[in-house]
């Protein structure tokens, strides 16, 4: 039976293949090599054999391999077993040598447009190689929770077997559980108090981020009427302009495909991808046609609807976590930027119109220090990239943080809280009227195991709470 290919062999195979019909020679066959180590797809293409006759223009050889590449991955993205860990790779020309000195070129391909956050991701799912056990074992509360689950079992089956032979046994256990009571009784004032102070903090600390997240979503606010604006310039999307018919294919899709559907397609899925797909056209700008559906995310017609392109100055709207994962695509692809600086759709200097006028003012309205009268490409560039690095990035952390739940610390003294006041309290006064009081009285072994969880974890937890979290608490 034959061996199925992994998911680098069959680049391999379809690499090897394109060389041999580029340079219309078997004697390609076999001259590609492959490996992969963790996050590393490399392949090795040998171009020194003398049987091969070419231009030895790498570039041209290499731009054609990767658009061959590409093009083949699209349509038989269901070959990989996981298309995210194959989405790079790190290709190497072998080359002839000159004066016994290396010649060699190495590139790296994107075959995939893929989030970046999805390939971290992957990559650290990737480096996870601990057994069950052991993350388990190293998760504190877990194994407390195991430890004082044994304690406390083990106490109650002492505790039951003593009840049923030991007569003088309840009234030990009846006076050791007065101390229970007392013991248990301080240590949920103590957490309530520190409950309450902690809750109070976090409060605080939220509203010290409201300025900020006020100014931060009012910018926001005056960069999605540019991008309104920017998408509705009738003067620049004219019929004379060479992408009009690309700017009227992408206005007429925008609400069929969002641009995370388009410019990030789901190969995992047959169904969606198939759907996507039907979107791309060989005579239409894949540049343009993205550029317009990020115009669209960032300002469609909810944007219109809402009124906040003709509030007043300032509009004062306050931007939710959940708005600001829609957005914080923008950071990872900035299309604006690419077809400002890389391809150059976009004029020098923008031909006056009731749009540019408004991008303008909008401008100023974000820089009222550095005011311009006339738009130009590369303050568009700017102001793209601006947002891209700066604004969106810092407004999604502080919407993140004054929307966070409770920390893991306060969940967790409220759950000792209501396991003690239940087993110290509810629990043993319902036993005891209705089914009988040594039964009730062996609770106490059950708060003995809470106890012990808490004094087990307690060190863990303060460390916790002094820990400075690199990506929440530097803002």
């Amino acid at each position: 039976m034959k061996e199925k290919l992994t998911d680098i062999e069959i680049l391999r195979e379809e690499i090897e293949l394109f060389t041999v019909y580029y340079f219309d020679s078997i004697e390609m066959s076999g001259s590609v090599q492959c490996k992969s180590r963790e996050s590393i797809n490399y392949l090795r293409v040998d171009l020194t054999s003398e049987e091969i006759n070419w231009d030895d223009d790498l570039e041209k050889l290499h731009q054609s391999c990767v658009k061959h590449l590409k093009e083949w991955a699209k349509e038989n993205v269901s070959k990989f077993s996981n298309y995210i860990s194959i989405s790079r790779l790190t290709v190497e020309y072998k080359l002839p040598k000159e004066a016994d000195t290396n010649q060699n070129r190495v590139r790296h391909v994107k075959l995939f447009n893929v989030p970046s956050y999805f390939y971290h991701n992957f990559k650290r799912n990737n480096h996870k190689n601990s057994s069950n056990f052991s993350m388990f074992w190293n998760n504190v509360f877990l194994r407390n929770m195991v430890l004082s689950a044994i304690l406390t079992l083990g106490l109650l089956g002492v505790g039951i077997y003593k009840i049923q032979t030991d007569r003088s046994f309840n009234e030990r256990l009846l006076e050791s559980y007065d101390y229970m009571n007392i013991a248990s009784g301080i240590i949920a004032s103590f957490v309530l108090g520190f409950l309450i102070t902690k809750v109070i903090t976090i409060r605080q600390d939220k509203l010290k981020y409201t300025g900020s997240i006020r100014e931060l979503s009012n910018k926001l606010t005056y960069f999605r009427k540019i991008c309104f604006s920017l998408s509705r310039d009738h003067v620049f999307w004219s019929k004379e302009q060479p992408f009009y018919d690309s700017y009227q294919y992408a206005m007429s899709i925008r609400n069929d495909v969002t641009f995370k559907e388009y410019f990030y397609p789901n190969y995992d899925d047959e169904i969606e991808y198939a759907k996507v797909k039907s979107f791309y056209r060989d005579d239409m700008s894949y540049n343009v046609v993205s550029l317009i559906l990020q115009l669209h995310m960032l300002a469609d017609e909810s944007f219109l609807n809402s009124g906040l392109l003709y509030t007043e100055f300032p509009p004062d709207y306050i931007y939710s976590y959940d708005e600001m994962k829609d957005f914080i695509i923008f950071t990872d692809s900035n299309q604006i930027w690419y077809n400002c600086s890389e391809i150059q759709i976009f004029p020098e200097t923008f031909l006056s119109s009731y749009d540019v006028k408004e991008i303008i003012n909008n401008i100023n309205r974000i820089y009222p220090e550095n005011n311009i009268e006339n738009l130009a490409r590369n303050k568009l560039k700017e102001v793209s990239l601006d947002f891209q690095y700066h604004v969106i990035p810092r407004l999604f952390k502080l919407t993140r943080l004054v929307n966070s739940s409770l920390p893991m610390t306060i969940k967790y003294f409220i759950s000792a809280v209501i396991l003690l006041l239940s087993f110290g309290l509810i629990i043993p006064t319902l036993t005891y009227v209705f089914i009988d009081q040594s039964y009730a009285l062996l609770s106490v072994f059950v708060v003995i195991g809470i106890i012990v969880h808490i004094l087990l974890t307690l060190k863990p937890i303060l460390e916790a709470e002094i820990y400075l979290d690199r990506k929440h608490d530097y803002l």
